[in-house]
């Protein structure tokens, strides 16, 4: 149980303790009989048959150490800095371009290969002692640098300060020194094993590389250098590049090491439940992000539609259906050594498209609303600008009083608490003054240039900052770049680039959730391949196991439309983004649990 460590006996803790079975000090081996890999069986069996002579190899190659049923409360809370990590992170990066999407991926591939060689090391060999428990406070240290690094995480891009990459490097070298330690104390207490001491030696090794490593990249961040004026210059770096091969390779390394020494493997501990209990966490963070989502539309006062209704229940949805995908098919009993490790590994894409996917379609229901909210604004505004055109209006107060309630009706009495408004109100606010002096030289003279340059220019900026404040209403920004802004329209500016800047947005949004989706179902699937059991290895399994990989597939090739500008466009703006994956999931979740015709 995950509180046995606390109610088996009340003893004092002691400064370190083996993770090996008490029996085993006295030569017991009857132990290895419930937690050991398939060799260790047959070991165990020829043991019995003549146990003089097999009994020190035995003991030398095949100890049995300690596995607990389910996770530790010390494990459970470090699932928790985990948690907050990604939501803090979550919060503080706003996908918007690609940059930023590979930013995302980075940050959460680096937490998440830290979390996971914690977890491949206190599944298997943690013992609680003080040393444990001291060592389990420099993780949680360590989740804590995650949570300052991820505010300020700005891979890529230009900045004039790179110290807090550095302080990160000496923090990843942290934590995988930690890890060295206690590694150190567990081949104390298996040093007689042959087979387990030469496992952990490899497993040191690799991580003591990886230290360094993280250590020795920190003096190759830039430092800070002035120009003249003594300003920080902008620099870029990439070498935190580096961060997510050493990663990737230190993982690599030490399942590997599991796989062909299988005294050390997972066989018999609770990896599967370390696994399930991180989806469900995750899965919560979805929920979260669509919760969010939904509360940016309320307090926005936005009148609930049915489109924008449909779209909240399909995402919720969307988040029981990859539940039901991923826990149907979860095998808690052991299915292979090999298999169960590299099983637990691909929990890796399958975790990084999952919170890819979850967050996209928390965006996507924003961007609905936000489609109907703008094509309501471009109506309104649209008879506006006729009049004008048609020279409707009497005089510039008449044109005025129109179009100042066009913007506010539609941007400025809708700001939320939490949203600063108030420049583009105050520009919006002198624009206002300087199109009702024009209007009126516009009506004296409909061939007056300057006059209907200026007209033209101030009609398209308070469209601009009233456009800008729907968004940033709704928590959706561009990304930031130098605007120039000039009383006259130059030659060749698009008037609509700021809306086009939103539409890139969630361009790239749909994509990266087709993709992430798709991605989604298609390593379900494999992890239900790898963990089916013998006696359900039968056609009708694989076949259902088929059509889900069809048709994760399939879902990754809606993403194709973004080839196609005039497709992806009809697109974007109608309601079935969303409930096409949902639609898709769905059928997937029948299909995993129809039975065939005849079949009982």
């Amino acid at each position: 149980m995950g509180h046995e460590e606390h109610h088996e006996e009340h003893k004092p803790l002691s400064l370190f303790a083996s993770p090996l079975h008490e029996d085993n000090n006295h030569g017991a081996i009857h132990h290895t009989s419930e937690h050991s890999s398939d060799l260790e069986h047959q070991k165990h069996a020829q043991v019995h048959e003549s146990p003089f002579e097999n009994m020190d190899r035995v003991i030398l190659d095949n100890p049995a150490y300690h596995h607990h049923a389910e996770a530790t409360t010390s494990e459970l809370f470090y699932d928790l800095f985990f948690v907050a990590n990604l939501t803090t992170f979550t919060g503080a990066l706003e996908i918007n371009d690609r940059n930023a999407l590979t930013a995302y991926i980075g940050f959460f591939s680096l937490l998440w290969l830290t979390w996971y060689q914690v977890s491949l090391y206190d599944v298997r060999f943690s013992a609680d002692s003080i040393f444990e428990r001291c060592a389990k406070a420099l993780h949680f240290g360590v989740m804590v640098g995650f949570a300052v690094m991820s505010v300020q995480w700005k891979p890529g891009q230009e900045i004039d300060d790179f110290k807090i990459f550095r302080a990160f490097g000496f923090i990843l070298m942290a934590s995988r020194f930690t890890l060295v330690a206690q590694y150190a104390v567990t081949l104390f207490y298996f040093r007689k094993y042959k087979k387990t001491v030469i496992a952990l030696c490899i497993i040191m090794v690799s991580t003591v590389i990886a230290g360094i490593i993280y250590g020795a990249l920190t003096p190759i961040f830039p430092s800070t250098k002035y120009d003249a004026d003594l300003v920080p210059i902008n620099q870029t770096s990439n070498a935190y590049i580096a961060w997510y091969v050493v990663g990737i390779v230190e993982t690599l390394v030490t399942v590997s090491v599991s796989c062909i020494w299988r005294v050390i493997s997972f066989k018999g501990t609770h990896m599967v439940q370390r696994m399930s209990l991180l989806t469900l966490i995750i899965l919560g963070e979805g929920i979260i992000v669509i919760c969010k989502s939904i509360s940016k539309i309320v307090k926005n006062e936005y009148s609930w539609t049915a489109a924008v209704l449909g779209q909240i229940v399909a995402a919720v949805l969307i988040i029981y259906f990859l539940y039901m995908l991923y826990f149907d098919r979860l095998q808690e009993e052991h299915f292979g050594t090999i298999k169960q490790q590299w099983w637990s590994f691909l929990h890796f894409p399958l975790h990084t498209s999952f919170v890819l996917v979850l967050q996209g379609i928390s965006l996507l229901v924003v961007w609905l609303q936000a489609v109907q909210g703008y094509n309501a604004f471009s109506d309104m505004s649209a008879t506006v600008t006729l009049n004008v055109v048609n020279q409707s209006y009497a005089n510039g107060t008449e044109f005025i009083a129109d179009w100042n309630y066009t913007m506010y009706a539609n941007a400025y009495f809708y700001v939320p608490k939490g949203v600063d408004a108030s420049k583009a109100i105050a520009d919006n606010e002198a624009i206002m003054y300087l199109l009702e002096e024009t209007y009126d030289y516009y009506l004296v003279d409909p061939t007056n240039e300057t006059a209907s340059s200026i007209l033209q220019y101030g009609i398209f900026e308070t469209l601009d900052l009233a456009t800008k404040t729907m968004f940033d209403s709704l928590s959706v920004n561009v990304p930031k770049k130098k605007k120039k802004k000039d009383m006259k329209l130059e030659e060749g500016e698009n008037p609509g680039e700021l809306l086009l800047s939103y539409v890139k947005i969630f361009e790239l949004v749909f994509t990266y959730v087709f993709v992430a989706g798709g991605l989604s179902l298609i390593i379900t699937t494999i992890l239900g391949v790898l963990s089916l059991p013998r006696h359900q290895r039968k056609a009708s399994q694989y076949i259902r196991l088929g059509v889900n990989f069809a048709s994760g597939l399939g879902i990754c090739l809606v993403s194709l439309l973004s080839f196609n500008e005039e497709h992806e466009i009809t697109y974007l703006t109608e309601a079935w983004m969303i409930p096409t994956i949902c639609l898709v999931y769905f059928v997937n979740v029948v299909i995993t649990h129809v039975r065939l015709p005849g079949k009982h």
